[in-house]
């Protein structure tokens, strides 16, 4: 799949975020099929923050992922700067999952 179409979709998925910071993940596969997607989700404050995009697509999708693509957007849609924190880079490289950022 093509960059431009990886972006695209990126950019739609973290649009329907409900989070102040609206962020999405890609995964795709190893021949770079699109498997699934997931978007940053609000959780109870008392559970102390909400789940990252990038646990959210893992959960769901870990036995297959090769790569993750991250995206982040602001109200108006337009991308922002964003890089993986440090727990979520640490559970990727456990997993050999690759990742990077659409800017």
């Amino acid at each position: 799949m093509k960059n431009t179409e990886i972006k695209s979709i990126a950019i739609t998925k973290a649009k329907q975020s409900f989070c102040r910071y609206k962020i999405s993940a890609i995964g795709l596969d190893k021949k770079g099929n699109v498997i699934g997607t997931a978007t940053n989700r609000p959780r109870m404050a008392k559970q102390g923050g909400g789940i990252h995009a990038e646990i959210a697509l893992i959960r769901r999708y870990k036995e297959n992922l090769k790569s993750i693509f991250i995206c982040r957007v602001n109200t108006k849609g337009e991308l922002m700067p964003i890089d993986a924190c440090k727990n979520c880079q640490k559970v990727m490289e456990n997993l050999g999952i690759k990742w990077y950022t659409i800017k």
